[in-house]
């Protein structure tokens, strides 16, 4: 960790320390210290986190809930700007990366912004048909993944220096989208046999009916289903960073009561490579 003067702190929720979360603490904690890092979990999970080394395990007397996490993050966020300079909000499979031509790495991006508030490129990392699985010790970017799907329901607004509400899932905030050479690269589809545990996991403690629940009930066949529709994409496309960014940029609208910026779910129809754009020795998540 290099010499930083802004003071930043990491946020996310997570319902067990498995799965993506070590890797999340590890990339996260080795940037900004883990005392900097700060978790919020779900009724009766505190415990699973016991041996965890992070800043503070905050548990909430209630089950997951999509709308409920949104609301407490704001609150925290505004809790730890009162003694942060910056705040960053990811979820544990979500990997902030710079643009390494132009930073050695995210806590050199965040010390030289100079903006209130920066939106995230979405970038889902696929895993091809003839990938190994995952590693969980070594580099992913460019190493065990090799292409990326842009997804604009990814472009969420996670660095901020002044208190934000958010819509549920991120998808969207209370202040209009902001680009600044930052991504955030989404594992949900880097490893597919993890993100079936990991469903079968989220459903613990959901209440069937609800929204949260459909949601991590879709079941293996239809993750593996939708893994090989992406892994299937062409390699090679002419729709340019600038003119996605631009797509999604005119689709954006304020919802007149939450006064939530959102913009529409688009994807690119073929992948890139992640080593032509992110080719980096600092690209280590």
């Amino acid at each position: 960790m290099g010499l930083l003067v802004k003071k930043v702190a990491v946020i996310t929720d997570a319902i067990s320390p498995a799965f993506f979360f070590p890797r999340w603490q590890r990339y996260y904690g080795g940037l900004f210290g883990p005392e900097n890092l700060h978790v919020i979990t779900y009724a009766g999970m505190k415990p699973l986190f016991r041996d965890v080394q992070v800043g503070n395990i905050w548990e909430v007397n209630r089950p997951y809930d999509d709308k409920l996490r949104v609301d407490l993050i704001a609150d925290f966020v505004a809790i730890l700007l009162n003694s942060y300079d910056v705040v960053l909000r990811c979820d544990v499979d979500e990997f902030l990366f710079p643009d390494p031509a132009r930073f050695l790495n995210l806590a050199d991006f965040v010390e030289k912004n100079k903006q209130p508030y920066v939106t995230a490129r979405g970038v889902d990392v696929i895993e091809l048909e003839d990938d190994l699985p995952l590693d969980s010790n070594a580099p992913i970017l460019g190493n065990q993944r090799h292409y990326g799907l842009r997804s604009a329901a990814l472009n969420k607004t996670c660095l901020t220096t002044v208190p934000l509400r958010w819509a549920p899932g991120f998808h969207g905030a209370n202040v209009s989208p902001h680009f600044s050479c930052l991504y955030n690269f989404h594992l949900k589809w880097a490893d597919i046999k993890a993100r079936i545990i990991w469903n079968e996991k989220m459903l613990t403690g959901l209440t069937p009916g609800t929204s949260e629940h459909t949601y991590f009930a879709v079941g293996a066949e239809h993750l593996i289903s939708v893994a090989k529709f992406f892994s299937n994409k062409p390699k090679l496309g002419e729709e340019t960073e600038g003119e996605f960014d631009q797509r999604f940029l005119d689709s954006v609208s304020v919802h007149q009561e939450s006064q939530i910026y959102q913009g529409e779910f688009i994807t690119q129809d073929f992948l890139f490579s992640l080593e032509k754009q992110f080719d980096s020795p600092a690209a280590d998540f």
